[in-house]
């Protein structure tokens, strides 16, 4: 259980094909991270779904979160690569 370890910083990130915004899984994630910027990466051909995230315990670590699209990216997967900016301030 991540409450049970010592406080270091924490990064989760991937692919959770979680389709409902307030689906169980998210809503587990949110409790525990605090809510993280979640940008459209799922179709990668015209994203309208954000299947994709990162969270990151502390949220002060996080300075910005993107999608890489390029030609390339869109028929490398079927998803886009999130991409984010981790360090302290």
């Amino acid at each position: 259980m991540l409450e049970a370890q010592t406080p270091v910083p924490t990064v989760l990130m991937g692919d959770l094909n979680e389709w409902f915004l307030w689906g169980r899984p998210l809503r587990w994630l949110h409790a525990h991270f605090e809510k993280m910027p979640a940008a459209a990466t799922f179709p990668a051909s015209a994203p309208i779904f954000a299947l994709d995230r990162i969270w990151i315990e502390p949220r002060s670590l996080l300075d910005r979160v993107w999608v890489h699209k390029s030609a390339l990216a869109r028929v490398a997967s079927d998803h886009l690569p999130v991409l984010a900016r981790i360090g302290r301030k």
